[in-house]
């Protein structure tokens, strides 16, 4: 029925053009391909091996509905996880990361963040406590932003997208100091 529509080729450009794995012959290569579900769980995963080997104890949070993710030594942790994005002319864009659905009124007290750039050494790794984001939401310079419907409709969630400005903030905690 539809292959009239496919017969000039276009169409199949366009999907070729936008499912492209700049991560290809790395440890993520295919991770673009997952559903934003799995991509979730593959950082709870990933950050959790991350402070096993660092010989921190990790436990999965009780339930699936927990407001928090692990128990990292004790500590309820919300994890963020993002490769860096992908750059519609092809690689990534190095920076680029995003933190979405971070909400303040969920169960956790701490928000691990793991940035993944093609180099390790330009990873961004980086932690902040709930109360400090709380206050940040206030401040004048906040980099969060409300995501979805927003405050029109009371929504608690929110988005950031301005990383490295994040990072520089002083209640932002390197991982060396967990």
């Amino acid at each position: 029925m539809f292959d009239s529509i496919f017969v000039d080729g276009s169409l199949q450009d366009y999907i070729n053009k936008n499912v492209q794995d700049p991560w290809i012959g790395t440890s993520f290569q295919d991770y673009v391909f997952m559903s934003p579900k799995q991509k979730g769980e593959f950082g709870e995963r990933f950050v959790s091996k991350y402070f096993e080997e660092k010989c921190s104890e990790v436990k999965r949070a009780k339930t699936s509905t927990a407001g928090h993710d692990r128990l990292i030594d004790g500590i309820m942790t919300e994890i963020k996880f993002s490769l860096a994005t992908r750059d519609k002319k092809g690689g990534v864009k190095e920076n680029q990361f995003i933190i979405n659905h971070v909400s303040k009124d969920k169960d956790w007290e701490r928000l691990v963040f793991f940035g993944i750039n093609p180099t390790e050494e330009e990873c961004r790794f980086f932690w902040f406590t709930k109360d400090d984001f709380i206050q940040h939401l206030k401040s004048d310079e906040c980099v969060f932003a409300p995501q979805q419907g927003g405050k029109s409709i009371g929504n608690d969630d929110y988005i950031c997208t301005k990383i490295d400005k994040l990072k520089s903030m002083s209640f932002v905690k390197s991982l060396d100091q967990w």
